[in-house]
């Protein structure tokens, strides 16, 4: 006697097997899902954590920048005050020499021998007019203004012989150079004085 099996068994089996693959796709596929969540949790409380630090930085960068414009404000400041203590020791420098040179010429002068007549100073350069008994009186007295230290470049510019209370005498126009030497600056002589 032959017995036929009417169960399906192998499409059962099929049926089995494709449910269980379904379920292991779904919970694989769910797994996935879970991890992509998590993963995008994280970087989400990432993102908001960096965009804290971000905005934290951004007040710390706007409190570095009003320190930076004080700092710049400040130099420009210190700037200004330094020009203006080199025009004053410019100054200082300028009306220093002046009373230097006049009292250079005031010794160097032989009174008996020479009259300065007038004098004239425009900036570095100077201008002595006047009388001498003669020549030689004229040069030796170029050369001991040569030997100040504020009076450079004597340079004898015109002599002419002119009569003056009934006395033939030379009449000169000397012309120089005036500078401050470095060694008897306005600001060293003060500071020695001072200690």
């Amino acid at each position: 006697m032959v017995y036929i099996n009417l169960l399906p068994i192998r499409e059962i089996k099929r049926r089995a097997n494709a449910i269980r693959q379904l379920t292991l796709f779904a919970f694989v596929l769910a797994g996935v899902l879970i991890a992509l969540g998590l993963v995008g949790f994280y970087q989400k409380s990432i993102a908001s954590q960096l965009q804290k630090n971000i905005a934290e930085l951004n007040k710390e960068k706007q409190h570095y920048n009003q320190i930076l414009a004080q700092i710049t404000k400040l130099e420009q400041d210190k700037k200004e005050i330094e020009n203006r203590i080199a025009v004053i020791k410019e100054l200082k420098k300028s009306s220093a020499l002046t009373v230097h040179v006049l009292d250079e010429i005031a010794t160097l002068t032989p009174t008996k021998r020479i009259w300065i007549t007038s004098l004239t100073q425009s900036g570095p350069s100077l201008q002595l007019n006047g009388m001498a008994l003669d020549n030689q009186t004229i040069a030796g007295y170029m050369e001991d203004l040569k030997t100040s230290k504020y009076i450079s470049d004597v340079n004898l510019v015109t002599s002419s012989q002119t009569a003056f209370a009934g006395r033939n005498l030379k009449s000169f126009t000397l012309s120089c150079a005036i500078s401050i030497p470095d060694t008897a600056a306005p600001d060293t002589v003060s500071e020695s004085t001072q200690q």
